[in-house]
Formats: structure tokens, C-alpha cells, sequence
């Protein structure tokens, strides 16, 4: 051991040493870093909610049918993710419109569900899979976006408009008039 209390030839963890820097939170039951790792990909992010969605589409019928779920508890609940997939195609692609503000409540319920199932599933398989930790990553990223204060839409719009003024400005024929201005000003 060095003067310095670090352990010659371990392995030195840094996600321990993220951890204690960066501190942790516990979602539903699953503990992981805070802001989650995954909270910057965005378009697998989209993925999720997209493949979240295509999984109760395909089962829900046949729960209805079963009377385990009502009709309109399966819209409702299609619905709601059909605004988290419309609200993270708007974010990656600019397509269509973000989810409305005040289903903003239903879709971090809905995701908070999802993340007490995902939790259910590792207890009873004893951990995580890597299948599981990559899905349980992405879906506490995609309700960290909801966070009070976190308008993740709205920061996508403002960075297309700014980046489609900055385009414009650096247009042929916007340079030409701004050329033509300051010869103006002289």
C-alpha cells in the first residue's frame, strides 16, 4: 500500500469513483448513477420507447380478451406511450410534434411502472442480464427527461431553430447582404 492508501496491483474501479463524485439514485427499486449513463443517446432512447410501445401493442389484445385488462385501460396505456415514442421522435428527428405537456404526468407514471417490472424481473432472476441492464438504463434515461425542469422537446426545438438561423446566416446570399450592409455603414 502506498502513503496514499491506494492499493498497488487492484484494479481500480472507476465507476466506484463516479459514483462518489457523481452520487447515485434509486428508481423504482434500481440503484444507478445520477444523471443515468445512458441519458445522452438519444436515438436509442427513441428505439426503446418505440420497442416499448410495439410490445403492448402486440400483447394487449389478447389481455383484453383475457379480461385481464380493460379496453380503455389499453388505450390509455397506448396512448401514453404513443406520446413518449411522438415526444423522442420529435427530439431525435424533428418528425411530427412533441408529446403535450400535460400527458407529462402519464408518461412518467407509465415509466415508472415499467421500471418496477423491470426491477420484479431481476429479483426473480437473481440480477440483471445485460439485456435487462441495458433496457433498465434506458428506460430510467428516458424518465430522467421528465424531471421537473428537464424541457429535453423543447431544448431540441430552440437547438433546430438556432442551428437553422446559423445556417442562414451563413448562406451565399445572406453573406452577400450582410457585405452590402457594411459597406453601407461606412
Amino acid at each position: 500500500m502506498t502513503g496514499r492508501g491506494i492499493n498497488l496491483g487492484n484494479v481500480v474501479s472507476f465507476a466506484d469513483a463516479r459514483a462518489e463524485a457523481m452520487g447515485l439514485r434509486i428508481w423504482q427499486g434500481i440503484e444507478t448513477f445520477d444523471p443515468p449513463n445512458r441519458v445522452h443517446d438519444h436515438a436509442d432512447l427513441l428505439a426503446m420507447a418505440e420497442r416499448m410501445l410495439a410490445v403492448r401493442e402486440k400483447r394487449f389484445p389478447a389481455l383484453v380478451t383475457a379480461g385481464k385488462m380493460s379496453a380503455d385501460q389499453t388505450e390509455a396505456e397506448l396512448a401514453t406511450f404513443r406520446a413518449i415514442v411522438a415526444d423522442w421522435r420529435f427530439i431525435c428527428t424533428g418528425e411530427g410534434e412533441a408529446a403535450p405537456l400535460g400527458s407529462l404526468m402519464q408518461r412518467a407514471d407509465a415509466l415508472d411502472a415499467s421500471l418496477r417490472t423491470i426491477a420484479d424481473i431481476a429479483r426473480d432472476e437473481g440480477g440483471f442480464s445485460d439485456a435487462l441492464a441495458d433496457q433498465a438504463e434506458c428506460v430510467i434515461a428516458l424518465r430522467w427527461h421528465l424531471e421537473p425542469g428537464r424541457r429535453t422537446a423543447a431544448l431540441a426545438q430552440l437547438s433546430r431553430e438556432i442551428r437553422a438561423k446559423s445556417r442562414s446566416a451563413n448562406s451565399p446570399t445572406d453573406q452577400a447582404h450582410n457585405h452590402q450592409e457594411a459597406n453601407h455603414a461606412v
